[in-house]
């Protein structure tokens, strides 16, 4: 949980959002996209997957205001072929 809470100060202090907004809020917002990215892909590890860390972060900021669908739309290539599909792409070729 550490992790996350770390995670969340990065997009309070990357995205600028206002001290007045609590963290309560950017937490659940957190929550919601690491388990909507982890459906996608289990193996997903916050740490080191800096797709994943960004995904999630922009994830925060787009629900902070309002706009999952647009996060959607701007990262439908990266949502629909995650990491694990990726990968299993290239152990084929």
């Amino acid at each position: 949980m550490a992790e996350m809470e770390g995670l969340v100060y990065e997009v309070r202090q990357e995205f600028q959002i206002p001290p007045y907004f609590p963290d309560e809020g950017l937490m659940n917002y957190a929550r919601e996209g690491e388990a909507r990215l982890l459906y996608l892909n289990p193996k997903a590890d916050l740490s080191k997957d800096y797709t994943y860390r960004s995904l999630l972060k922009n994830y925060i900021y787009y629900a902070y205001h309002h706009k999952l669908h647009e996060w959607e739309e701007n990262y439908k290539n990266l949502i629909q072929v995650g990491p694990v599909m990726a990968q299993d792409c290239r152990n084929e070729v």
